[in-house]
């Protein structure tokens, strides 16, 4: 029976937002469990397949269902559902025999909006499909946001989602509102105010308000940094600023997005470092770089992966993997709030910016910490 919610409890739902800490998820035996910072066990091995913590609840698989425990492990809504996903504003969305449908805190069925299918929340909204196949969007209250306009919409990122509409892409933003209207064959995600779009063989750097043809370049990368984009002329590699113009020539054979001053690049098949003026500061021996963290580490490779500082010492020695692991889905490599998750011998850990081993433990597989 569908449980019908009042206003005020839809507003305390969205709002009751726990400060969890950050939990990583282990595999240890087949089983699943996670583990805090210093290390310990939160929660021991001891289901089948779980989801990361999301507002302080966990989706866990056991008996052959999904249901949903809280941080501590405590269970709050008992394994029942033949699916599941995380919680996002204040909601989840789970499988029944009767299909996918959205539930509270307290498993209390939400009456959804009319679709064709049920979607999960991203970013605070979520997408509808009306009769007619054309997607818009719902805020957590079930409230239409943006009735149904788009043949595509890409999740949500910072703010911001990918449009196609007649097979031509835009960007709009979480009230709906076109950033960028839908008048490009592709287009890249939206980031400081910037995106990159293409029509026919044409590259753009677009904004709300204006559109830069960039003219003889073969492709634009993603815009982490906009006074150092990523961009590719014929079979080199250089960084643009956000007004087209080259910041850095196009001289590498491959680079990455510059941190902390510094940017990874590719030069006969070895990668170093350049500063923002196009030296180079690193030289170019190793096998493959990424980016340096906060922490002021990047990882390099040399034979295997280990990190170095920014006067290229090497911190922690060559010895790990740092791929992601096959069965989970993050890609995020390198330090992150002071830890590096890394494989060696097969196995997953993390380390912090002296290479201890975190718990001085390894398991089968290691996620990201996640609140």
């Amino acid at each position: 029976m569908i449980k019908k919610l009042t206003l005020g409890g839809l507003f305390m739902m969205s709002f009751t937002i726990i400060s969890a800490q950050q939990l990583a998820r282990v595999q240890e035996k087949g089983l699943v469990g996670f583990i805090k910072k210093d290390g310990t066990f939160q929660i021991e091995p001891k289901y089948k397949d779980a989801q990361d913590q999301s507002e302080g609840k966990i989706a866990i698989y056991e008996g052959g269902k999904w249901g949903f425990i809280d941080k501590y492990g405590h269970a709050i809504i008992p394994p029942q559902y033949d699916n599941a996903k995380s919680f996002n504003q204040g909601m989840a969305m789970v499988k029944s025999m009767n299909g996918w449908l959205y539930i509270d805190s307290l498993g209390q069925e939400i009456p959804a909006i009319s679709s064709k299918r049920v979607y999960e929340f991203n970013d605070g909204v979520a997408f509808f499909r009306d009769a007619s196949n054309l997607v818009g969007l719902i805020n957590s209250k079930q409230e239409v946001i943006l009735s149904p306009t788009y043949d595509v919409i890409r999740p949500f990122k910072d703010g911001y989602a990918r449009v196609a509409k007649n097979k031509r892409w835009g960007v709009i933003d979480k009230l709906g509102k076109e950033v960028v209207a839908p008048n490009y064959d592709d287009i890249g995600d939206f980031n400081a105010g910037l995106v990159w779009a293409k029509r026919q063989h044409n590259w753009y750097l677009v904004s709300s308000q204006k559109e830069i043809a960039i003219p003889a370049i073969s492709k634009i990368e993603g815009i982490e940094n906009p006074d150092f984009i990523i961009v590719q002329q014929g079979n080199k590699v250089g960084f643009m600023t956000a007004e087209g113009k080259w910041a850095i020539n196009p001289s590498y054979d491959d680079a990455r997005d510059f941190q902390q001053g510094l940017a990874p690049v590719k030069v006969n098949g070895k990668w170093g470092f350049i500063d923002t003026a196009g030296q180079m500061l690193i030289p170019a021996t190793y096998q493959d770089a990424l980016s340096f963290s906060p922490e002021g580490l990047a990882a390099v490779k040399n034979g295997k992966w280990g990190f170095i500082d920014k006067d290229a010492k090497v911190i922690i020695p060559f010895q790990y993997e740092i791929t992601a692991a096959l069965t989970f889905k993050k890609q995020e490599k390198g330090f992150i709030d002071g830890l590096a998750r890394v494989k060696l011998n097969g196995k997953w850990g993390f380390i912090d910016t002296t290479g201890n081993l975190l718990g001085n433990k390894w398991f089968d597989n290691a996620e990201l910490f996640q609140n």
